[in-house]
């Protein structure tokens, strides 16, 4: 196992592929300037900020993952505001949990029935104290 966001575990075997790519993680902090009569202004810290990700994830049903599931698994943890852990490598990935602020689905491979057989989707996920 690759780590988890939530329910959905990130893993490879022969049998079942479900990865992500383009991780992307975001710090920074918060800070107020002071304004001084004729000096430059004083910069006090402030805390730190909640941290972003943000990456991608393909489910294609030829590789073990059923794709329409997946999907609507990730967007109810967006919609319902879950929030979820999220470990990579058996480490937490920031100081807190984590919650999604939004999915962004693409539909790649729809086949006759309306059968999803292949979607990427882009997940934005804050930390949650």
């Amino acid at each position: 196992m690759i780590g988890y966001f939530g329910s959905v575990t990130f893993q490879t075997s022969d049998k079942r592929i479900c990865t992500f790519r383009n991780l992307k993680r975001a710090a920074s902090s918060s800070f107020s300037d002071h304004k001084r009569y004729r000096k430059k202004s004083e910069r006090e810290f402030e805390g730190p900020e909640n941290q972003t990700v943000s990456f991608e994830m393909q489910f294609i049903a030829g590789h073990g993952v059923r794709p329409w599931h997946m999907l609507q698994t990730i967007i109810k943890i967006c919609e319902n505001g879950t929030v979820c852990s999220f470990v990579l490598g058996g480490r937490k990935v920031g100081d807190g949990k984590w919650t999604i602020d939004s999915v962004d689905a693409d539909y790649k491979e729809v086949w006759s029935r309306g059968e999803l057989v292949s979607v990427s989707v882009n997940v934005t996920a804050t930390e949650y104290h």
